[in-house]
C-alpha cells in the first residue's frame, strides 16, 4: 500500500509540475565531471572509505567507486562528495 501511495503522490506532483526529488522523495545527485558530487534525501552513510562510499537512500543504496573519495561536508539532507569519481551504482 504504501508503495501504490508514493506512486499516487508522484503522479499529483507530476501534475502540478513539482520536481521529481520533491514529489517522488527520490535521492538528487549533482555530478561536476569526475570530481565533485553533491547528493540530497539520503537516509544515512552504510560504508565509508576512500575508494568506496555507500549511502542509504529511501528507494536503494547508492554507491559511490573512486580514489581519493572524501565527504567535504555532510547535513540531514544533503553532502559533498570530492574525489577521483568513477563509478555510481544503485543497487
Amino acid at each position: 500500500m504504501k508503495k501504490k501511495l508514493g506512486d499516487f503522490t508522484g503522479k499529483i506532483g507530476d501534475s502540478l509540475q513539482i520536481p521529481k526529488d520533491l514529489s517522488y522523495r527520490e535521492s538528487l545527485l549533482t555530478l561536476t565531471g569526475s570530481r565533485e558530487l553533491y547528493i540530497e534525501n539520503y537516509k544515512c552513510i552504510r560504508q565509508y572509505q576512500d575508494t568506496c562510499i555507500i549511502l542509504l537512500s529511501r528507494q536503494n543504496q547508492i554507491r559511490i567507486e573512486g580514489s581519493c573519495l572524501t565527504i567535504v561536508y555532510y547535513t540531514d539532507v544533503e553532502m559533498k562528495i570530492t574525489g577521483k569519481i568513477s563509478r555510481i551504482l544503485f543497487l
